[in-house]
């Protein structure tokens, strides 16, 4: 670190464990930027070091800066790791509009804008083996979420799926397409020769020193096999809910529900929501060595130390979920946790546990939180019995966040402040944010992804409601009333505040 960044106060050079390079290199940024003081860096690295918290969590956690400012300095910092050492300052003071374009964004991530052409030169230089190796660790890098090999009549394509899009990566050749296909199903353990039924399984590969769980699906097109592979995320850190995404108010609302005796807290939104992410943090908070806490999931994404995890499946001869759940419920548990309600079977049972005194934690496919309270109907729930054991639906999207590498601000007229139900006299000159595209974010604008959330707590009113299974409607009516901060308003919030941009709202929030 250079001399003139080293935090000044004494305590900032207290005696600790020597901090990463990186971590080092943060927290000069932090300081030299007038962010923190060293005392403050000395405070969040003591956090850190007694909560097994990184640097940069630590300092969130800690609430010191915001995500956004952190976010900028640090690809500031990792600008400067990758550079050479820059010559010794002079004497000479820089002047303004210099340290203007010191501060400015770098093109961040060396690892998407090279993945392209370092895949595609991996195609003529070495085996097939290492050639999925490289797909699969370079996918994990990305953040992508899914793999698709697509089968063409010349070919192989390979997309990653980052940030919800799918990003055209690599062609294979036709020559090498079909022991690419091959390889990948050696090893998910799958039938090699079967091209004409779909296939499901799964592949563990080490990536960083730690296991990653990546299921294979196949399906027959008429060009070959086309094969998807999901990548499920590895929670290492379970940062609290105000930084999955959701409001001062909504973070309060849930750490006072989880904190119950008994009953139900079900997260409804599609497929690749979130709704995971937030049930750990749920059993992260409340877990215990008081408590008896029990999950039973299809996979298990994230290792928690004193929970008792159970893995069921769907293949011949694998636990179900109905089944895993009643014999959870002879194991005395405090709290459970159900991966997913998938049938009526799941659902009455779950339901029936949270009416019996287990806290119990779930998520379902609904597209809002009213809606999810139809569909427990359909599963054939009684409204007396849903009344009696709901605490709260939490409803949530995933918004794709702002690059903050080539973002840049507009000023909206009048008629898009009211397609988005805002005044245009209160909003005079509000300045809304987008991304131009740049190489760091595919072209695409946006970096990252935070929740929207919907939290509808059952009080007395919407019970009564409930137990006369009125329509979702009438329920939505209701809830606003009563202060629910709906996805649509929670999203708009997250315009304004510059995290994302009205497209992409539009994208995911029914309006």
């Amino acid at each position: 670190m250079d001399p003139t960044l080293a935090p000044s106060s004494p305590s900032a050079a207290k005696a600790g464990p020597a901090p990463s390079p990186e971590d080092a290199a943060l927290a000069a940024v932090l300081i030299k930027n007038g962010v923190l003081t060293g005392d403050q860096v000395e405070e969040a690295r003591r956090y850190a070091e007694e909560h097994r918290r990184d640097f940069k969590q630590a300092i969130l956690e800690m609430n010191l800066i915001s995500p956004e400012r952190l976010n900028q300095l640090a690809f500031e910092r990792l600008r400067a790791l990758a550079q050479p050492e820059a010559p010794a300052p002079t004497s000479t003071p820089a002047s303004p509009a210099e340290t203007k374009t010191m501060l400015v964004l770098p093109d961040r991530d060396q690892i998407q804008r090279d993945i392209r052409k370092e895949l595609q030169d991996l195609t003529q230089t070495v085996p097939v083996p290492e050639l999925i190796g490289q797909i699969l660790e370079r996918a994990i890098d990305c953040r992508a979420t899914d793999i698709h090999f697509d089968s063409l009549d010349n070919g192989l394509r390979v997309r990653y799926r980052i940030d919800g899009q799918l990003q055209d990566i690599l062609f294979i050749e036709s020559s090498v397409a079909a022991a690419a296909l091959s390889r990948v199903k050696v090893m998910s353990n799958l039938n090699i020769v079967e091209r004409r039924h779909s296939q499901d399984g799964r592949i563990t590969i080490m990536y960083n020193g730690k296991p990653r769980d990546l299921r294979v699906a196949t399906f027959p097109t008429i060009y070959g096999e086309k094969i998807v592979i999901r990548i499920h995320e590895v929670l290492t850190d379970v940062v609290g809910f105000h930084h999955l995404g959701m409001n001062k108010s909504q973070a309060e609302a849930l750490d006072r529900l989880i904190v119950q005796p008994y009953g139900a807290v079900l997260v409804a939104g599609p497929v690749g929501a979130g709704k995971t992410s937030t049930l750990y943090n749920c059993l992260e908070r409340i877990n215990s060595p008081l408590r008896n806490v029990m999950t039973i999931e299809d996979p298990i994404e994230h290792r928690m130390p004193g929970v008792n995890q159970t893995q069921v499946g769907s293949g011949p001869g694998d636990m179900s979920f109905s089944e895993g759940l009643r014999a959870m419920l002879r194991q005395d548990p405090d709290i459970v946790m159900i991966g997913e309600i998938r049938d009526e079977e799941t659902a009455r049972i779950g339901i029936r546990a949270a009416l019996t005194g287990v806290l119990v934690f779930s998520t379902l496919h609904g597209s809002d939180a009213p809606s999810t309270i139809s569909n427990l109907y359909n599963f054939g729930i009684p409204g007396y019995q849903l009344s009696s054991s709901l605490l709260a639906i939490v409803s949530q999207r995933l918004v794709r966040k702002i690059c903050p590498n080539c973002r840049v601000c507009f000023t909206p007229d009048e008629k898009l402040l009211l397609s988005l139900e805002l005044d245009p006299d209160e909003h005079q000159g509000a300045e809304l944010f987008r991304g131009t595209g740049c190489p760091a974010c595919f072209q695409t604008g946006y970096i990252g992804r935070t929740g929207v959330f919907e939290i509808m707590m059952i009080g007395e009113e919407l019970r009564d409601l409930i137990f006369q299974q009125i329509p979702r409607d009438v329920l939505r009516r209701v809830a606003v009333d009563l202060g629910m901060r709906t996805l649509k308003q929670s999203a708009v919030d997250k315009i304004l505040e510059g995290v994302t941009t009205v497209e992409e709202v539009y994208r995911v929030v029914s309006f």
